[in-house]
C-alpha cells in the first residue's frame, strides 16, 4: 500500500492532512495520539515553570524568549489542545525555554539522564523564587533545606 499525506506549515505548526488517501485508521489514531501526548507534556512543563497553560500566556512568554519569528495565539492554542505539533525548530526553542530535552518534549522519551546535565524547570523556578527573597529569608530557607537533607540522608551538614 502506498501512503501519502499532505503537509503544510503555518505559523510554526506542522499540519498533516490524511483526507482521501486511504490512511489506515490505526496510523491516523497514532498521529492524533502523538499530538495529544505532546500537548500533555507541554502543559506539564509549563506548570512546573509556573506559566499558565493558556494560549495567550504561552504566546507571550514564548515570543519574549525566542529570537525567531513570533507565534500566534492560534498556534499556541493548537499546541495546548493537541491539534498540532510545532515544527522541529519551534520544539527546540520550547525545550530550551522550558528546560527539558527536545526528545522528551516531542516524543516523551525518558529524561532520567537529562537532570544530570541541566536543571529542571522546577529547579529553575525554585532558584528564581529564592533569589527574590531577602538575605534573612534565604538563610532561613537554606537552614531548612539542609536540615531536611541531613534527616533524609542521615548525614550532618
Amino acid at each position: 500500500m502506498s501512503l501519502a499525506a499532505r503537509f503544510s506549515f503555518t505559523k510554526g505548526c506542522a499540519h498533516i492532512s490524511f483526507k482521501g488517501i486511504g490512511m489506515p485508521q490505526s496510523q491516523l489514531q497514532f498521529g492524533l495520539k502523538q499530538q495529544v501526548l505532546f500537548s500533555e507534556r507541554l502543559i506539564s512543563a509549563l506548570k512546573v515553570l509556573g506559566v499558565q497553560p493558556s494560549p495567550t500566556a504561552v504566546q507571550r512568554a514564548y515570543n519574549s524568549f525566542s529570537n525567531q519569528p513570533p507565534i500566534t495565539i492560534h498556534a499556541a492554542r493548537k499546541w495546548l489542545t493537541g491539534e498540532a505539533i510545532p515544527t522541529q525548530n519551534r520544539i527546540l526553542i520550547l525545550a530550551n525555554w522550558l528546560n527539558v530535552s527536545r526528545s522528551w518534549l516531542r516524543f516523551g522519551e525518558d529524561q532520567s539522564d537529562i537532570g544530570k546535565r541541566m536543571m529542571t524547570a522546577q529547579e529553575l523556578r525554585l532558584i528564581r523564587s529564592f533569589r527574590q527573597l531577602t538575605e534573612k529569608q534565604r538563610a532561613g530557607v537554606l537552614t531548612m533545606v539542609l536540615a531536611i537533607h541531613s534527616s533524609v540522608s542521615g548525614t550532618s551538614t
